[in-house]
């Protein structure tokens, strides 16, 4: 581990190094300086043993922390989904329900239709009926008299036929 400008650099493999997050870089700082200060005062073999644990921690700390971060994306990036869905779902649930809506005004609107239909078909076929009604009663009533016309006709024929067979028979007897 090496301080570098402020900054934290450790290196797992050589030739490969990677800068710690800001919290552990600070955390570091403060743990190498206080390495620093008990090599001034006792020795570096104090602290020899457990430098490589402490590097360790840390890199893990770091790594965790870095997982924690890409969670907490993650986790921004899931809630801004899940608004997103919510957003859609509310506005997908008022087309529906408006939609269901004007399909009840139109199944009122049809039925109405219809009814008022049904009541001027029926008004229609009313009239109709009481206009062949009349003209049934017209003919009717122009029958009646025919066959009375024809009843007085045939009478007349017959009287005249009688008149006629009577003079004839008075006649030849004469």
């Amino acid at each position: 581990m090496e301080l570098v400008e402020d900054v934290v650099v450790y290196q797992d493999d050589p030739g490969t190094s990677a800068v710690m997050s800001e919290r552990v870089s600070g955390l570091a700082n403060s743990i190498y300086r206080e390495f620093e200060r008990l090599i001034g005062k006792y020795d570096e073999d104090v602290v020899k043993e457990l430098m490589p644990l402490v590097v360790a921690v840390l890199e893990n700390l770091d790594s965790v922390f870095a997982e924690n971060q890409e969670h907490e994306v993650e986790l921004e990036l899931l809630k801004e989904d899940n608004e997103q869905l919510i957003t859609q779902y509310e506005r997908e649930k008022a087309l529906r329900k408006h939609a269901e809506e004007r399909f009840i005004k139109f199944e009122d609107i049809q039925e109405q239709e219809k009814k008022d239909l049904q009541n001027h078909m029926i008004g229609r076929l009313e009239e109709c009926e009481s206009e062949l009604k009349k003209e049934f009663n017209a003919l009717h009533q122009r029958h009646t008299e025919m066959i009375h016309n024809y009843m007085e006709h045939v009478e007349r024929i017959k009287i005249q036929q009688m008149s006629d067979t009577a003079e004839s028979g008075t006649l030849g007897r004469i």
